[in-house]
């Protein structure tokens, strides 16, 4: 066993800032005999469960800490300039220490995020919770070196005094490193003086930023990508986990600092308290317990879904809630149960279910899901049984656009503590490693570009399993040198994490502050996210409960509001037939657009061959259609149509498979087969589903064996028994989870149903949710010319912002549809037309905020003839061209004329020019009009004035004369009137006779 433990290390998570892979941390640690090792990203703690967990595996000691900047002043307050900022933030290392060292982490480190956009903490922060993490400061990149080094010695022994003074007495120590880098050879002489005048400890560390030397330059280019000096920062190879004889070498001179680091690794066995189920609690109101609400909502709940009672749901009801209050998550399906009745009582579309959870009857009492697992033969010992101890997993579906409405209730409702969201990594796959490392390395982008398209695009592809199934990039690797460096770079990147993100539904609550367990991340929003993925989150006990968006949802409410708003009929899914003949007619016919699930070409040919009749069918559809499955079906449609007869594996089965005509479909069949072939309770054939689908040949040889022992005990005989067992592993990876099958195939029927008998409608929602799909737009278009609905242009008179069905059953195209015209500007026209409908093109130019509805956006507009109601009927495109730049022209003078005092907006700023009456231009005549602008109808005069003149452009120069306000204003240039006396008679009946007259200038 080595005398070194290495206590300053940055994996991979550090990002671009080293390319150490948490394995590799591992097994180099390993591979040198250590008995410890420590995992220190910046401001991070997001391999730590990973580390923890592959460090146990392999007998080796996980040391769980942190590198953070703290910050540097008396008073904790951030200075006023950047480079003070910089001066004053210091990196240090905390080792979490004891049985509170984790979570003394985990606190820090959330604390740290919660800052800004530049992680820190105060001394405050650190002092909360200074007895549970060790202080290693005044390594390689603090800026106490540099002070030291600079001579500034008096600030830097402030700041050392200031830590001292946080930190308790043996659980600080002074951070010395010997990279041979010129900062450590001018500031540590200073340190060490420092150290030993505070009487602080020295621990000897290595900045570890990758495995060994090999890996220097990949290190130095790939943090290049982020730091321009990194030449300067790491310039030598020096910075991998070396041996602990490379290290005892370094500091022969100092001992004592590598022995130190032994002492540290003895006082740092933070526990991370992995499986321990922290369910979230649900409160509830008179204060009785889960199991007892829980009990009572559910019984009622299913006394109101079921209007005929009978034993087997009374049985069954009782069995679920057993098992859901012996396991202890009562409170979870109340929490559920309570966000879903928020969903319901804002409107908000709910899903029928998805995944095993439709198999639970307490689930549809609580009406958590919408499909019946009674009349649908689903199994709750799928989702939940007492053999397979594991979390309660509850995925749910909302409207895809209202989503965000319930995540905010459940915020709000538990605390923004309590709850956060999940993060995830973005790793670098093969194309990305590929243009990372021509980055890196500078590469030609040509050359890039063509290595990179010879990788397949299908998700999984390697760069090593590109190479070896594309002969064109083996090829080019082989017979290229500046093509194999760029190819070998990448395959040293491929599958480092990049990024951070967040999960697109993973939500997780918990029953206390979360960031006692687990590091937090803070979003865009201020959301807090976890640094741990979903995987790490759920091994720390924590339940993870999946918010999803479901265009789908959203398509359907679009659907049912639009025949609503239109025919005034009201659809009601608990009154519609799930055997309505003209629905089945459609799918059978295969014409499913849209439809959920059902509108790929696979599933098109499998619905024509199986011409559904029963939503049972439509389970099976979705079940089969999977690589696999897919060679069942030709027998499953032949048996469904009397073609060949259905054959079981045996007599007894026939209960189990006549639905599916003697094919086992479902993972529930393998289930139900086992324990009434082997007497297994539904449990125990549960876990042989599982245990058999993977395919290992010790497992299955013990599971037939209980399988055979169980059928004979039953009176079978060992050749059924076994070829039954054949079966059950055969089927045990094709077969699907028929409680999904079912809860998605209600989605598919009422998508079918509205497409059957609502076509517009469903057409219509179907084109604003894919609007900005031309592929889909074009399909959906098509559709609807196939049955004779005319989809009509834009309007800007007419249309809304999406996709609408109009009186006589044609599609009118939404605004939003339009290229170049966007949110805002659609928000703009809408509300505008609100005040009063547009009149002209002019009107409409005029009118419209000329900032947010630009002329990009009038000349979209123009081209999808959504002005052609202002023109005749038997324009040219080239007069109607021609007639929209004179009015946008035109409507360009108009709103110059109204920054001249009408209160409107403008493009840009109008020339104002006040003159006396006497001396008005400079012309021989000018048009002098005189008005009294008052409150009520000043602007509205104004307004019909602008009009006027703007109909009769010319050569005249024209002024205003306000009384009220004593001033005459001659308009710029541009507006120039030709004198007429139909001109003047206009103008009149506006401002009066006697108000208007032309005038000679002087």
């Amino acid at each position: 066993m080595s005398n070194f433990v290495h206590l300053h290390v940055h994996s991979a998570y550090s990002f671009r800032e080293s390319v150490l892979r948490i394995e590799e941390l591992v097994e180099a640690a390993v591979a040198h005999e250590m008995r410890a090792v420590a995992l220190t990203d910046i401001d991070s703690m997001y391999g730590a469960i990973g580390f923890y967990r592959l460090a146990k595996e392999r007998n080796l000691q996980p040391i769980l800490g942190v590198q953070c900047s703290v910050l540097h002043t008396e008073d904790g307050k951030r200075p006023v300039t950047r480079e003070e900022w910089r001066k004053r933030l210091d990196p240090v290392v905390l080792l979490g220490k004891g049985d509170d060292g984790y979570r003394a982490l985990t606190r820090l480190v959330s604390a740290c995020k919660a800052k800004g956009h530049v992680p820190y903490l105060t001394l405050d922060d650190l002092a909360q919770h200074a007895q549970h993490v060790i202080c290693l400061f005044g390594g390689g990149e603090s800026h106490l070196l540099e002070q030291f080094a600079v001579g500034e010695t008096e600030a830097a022994m402030a700041s050392c005094q200031r830590l001292l003074a946080v930190c308790r007495p043996g659980q600080i120590y002074v951070d010395v490193q010997d990279h041979r880098h010129p900062l450590e050879r001018q500031g540590l002489p200073g340190l060490l003086r420092a150290a030993n005048d505070l009487g602080i400890p020295l621990a000897a560390t290595n900045d570890v930023r990758y495995r060994g030397p090999e890996a220097a330059e990949l290190h130095r280019l790939y943090a290049q990508l982020t730091y321009s000096d990194a030449q300067e920062r790491w310039p030598n190879d020096s910075y991998g986990l070396v041996s602990a004889e490379e290290m005892r070498k370094r500091f022969a001179s100092l001992p004592s600092a590598a022995d130190n680091t032994l002492v540290i690794a003895e006082q740092c066995q933070a526990k991370v308290p992995l499986h321990q189920v922290r369910m979230p609690k649900y409160e509830t109101k008179d204060g009785r317990p889960a199991d007892a609400v829980l009990r009572d909502a559910a019984m009622a709940g299913a006394k109101s879904r079921y209007a005929r009672w009978t034993d087997e749901i009374e049985r069954r009801l009782a069995y679920e809630l057993d098992v859901i209050c012996e396991m202890g998550y009562a409170d979870y399906f109340l929490v559920v149960a309570d966000f879903i009745r928020f969903a319901h009582q804002q409107g908000i579309s709910t899903g029928p279910g998805r995944g095993s959870a439709a198999g639970s009857l307490v689930a549809y009492a609580l009406r958590i899901t919408d499909v019946d697992p009674v009349a649908n033969r689903l199994l709750f010992e799928r989702f939940l049984n007492p053999a397979r101890v594991s979390l309660p997993d509850i995925d749910t579906d909302f409207e895809y656009e209202r989503r965000g409405e319930v995540i905010a209730y459940v915020v709000e409702k538990y605390g923004k503590e309590r709850v956060a969201q999940i993060g995830t990594f973005g790793t670098l796959a093969a194309r990305a490693a590929l243009r990372e490392a021509g980055r890196m390395l500078q590469a030609e982008p040509r050359l890039v570009d063509q290595l990179a398209k010879l990788i397949p695009g299908q998700p999984g592809t390697t760069l090593s399993s590109a190479k070896a199934e594309v002969a064109a990039l083996a090829n080019l690797v082989a017979n290229d040198s500046a093509a194999q460096r760029l190819f070998e770079t990448a395959l040293q990147l491929e599958g480092l994490p990049h990024h951070t993100s967040i999960h697109a539904a993973g939500v997780v609550i918990a029953p206390d502050d979360l960031a006692d367990c687990v590091p937090l991340d803070v979003g865009a929003d201020g959301t807090p996210i976890t640094q741990y993925a979903m995987d790490d989150v759920e091994a720390l006990g924590l339940v993870k409960m999946d918010f999803l968006g479901l265009k789908t949802l959203t398509l359907i409410d679009h659907c049912v509001r639009s025949v609503k708003e239109r025919t005034g009929s009201v659809i009601d899914w608990r009154r519609i037939p799930v055997d309505d003949k003209a629905t089945y007619e459609m799918l059978a016919r295969a014409e499913t657009g849209g439809v959920f699930q059902l509108d790929s070409p696979g599933m098109r040919r499998v619905l024509k061959q199986l011409r559904p009749t029963t939503l049972d069918d439509i389970v099976a559809v979705n079940a089969l259609n999977r690589p696999g499955p897919m060679e069942n079906i030709p027998a499953f449609c032949d048996a469904k149509h009397g073609k060949v007869p259905v054959r079981y594996p045996h007599a007894a089965l026939e209960p189990i498979l006549k639905d599916t005509y003697g094919v086992i479909v479902y993972q529930e069949q393998i289930m139900q087969i086992a324990s009434l072939m082997a007497g297994f309770t539904l449990g125990q054939a549960d876990l042989l589903r599982r245990a058999v689908s993977k395919k290992k040949r010790e497992v299955l040889d013990e599971e037939r064996t209980r399988f055979v022992e169980g059928a004979l005990a039953c009176g079978y005989d060992a050749d059924t028994a076994n070829e039954v067992y054949d079966l059950i592993v055969r089927f045990a990876d094709y077969g699907f989870n028929r409680s999904h099958a079912a809860a998605y195939a209600v989605l598919s029927y009422r998508t079918a149903y509205l497409r059957a008998h609502y076509l517009p409608d469903f057409l219509a929602a179907l084109l604003t949710m894919d609007m900005g799909s031309p592929d889909k737009v074009k399909s959906y278009t098509e559709d609807a010319k196939r049955h004779r609905i005319l989809v009509r242009p834009p309007c800007v008179v007419a249309s809304g912002r999406g996709y609408a069905v109009e009186e006589d059953g044609s599609i009118r195209t939404g605004l939003l549809a339009v290229r170049n015209v966007g949110e805002a500007a659609v928000e703009n026209i809408l509300s505008t037309r609100r005040e009063k409908p547009f009149s002209s093109l002019r009107d409409f130019a005029v009118r419209v905020n000329s900032r947010v509805v630009n002329r990009k956006a009038m000349e979209g507009l123009l081209e999808a003839g959504a002005f052609d109601v202002f023109f005749p009927d038997a324009s040219a495109p080239s007069a109607k061209y021609q007639m929209f730049e004179e009015t946008m022209r035109q409507a360009e003078e108009a709103k110059q004329f109204e920054g001249l005092g009408l209160g409107l907006s403008l493009d840009g700023p109008s020339r104002r020019n006040s003159v006396s009456e006497a001396g008005v231009g400079s012309r021989s005549s000018v048009l002098y009009v005189r008005y009294r602008r008052a409150k009520d109808s000043g602007k509205e005069m104004l307004t019909r004035v602008q009009e006027v003149l703007a109909m009769n452009t010319g050569d005249v120069p024209v002024a205003l004369h306000d009384e009220a306000a004593r001033k005459t204003r001659l308009l710029s240039d541009k507006w120039r009137v030709t004198l007429t006396p139909e001109l003047i008679t206009m103008l009149e009946d506006i401002v009066g006779i006697g108000n208007v007259k032309v005038k000679s200038s002087t």
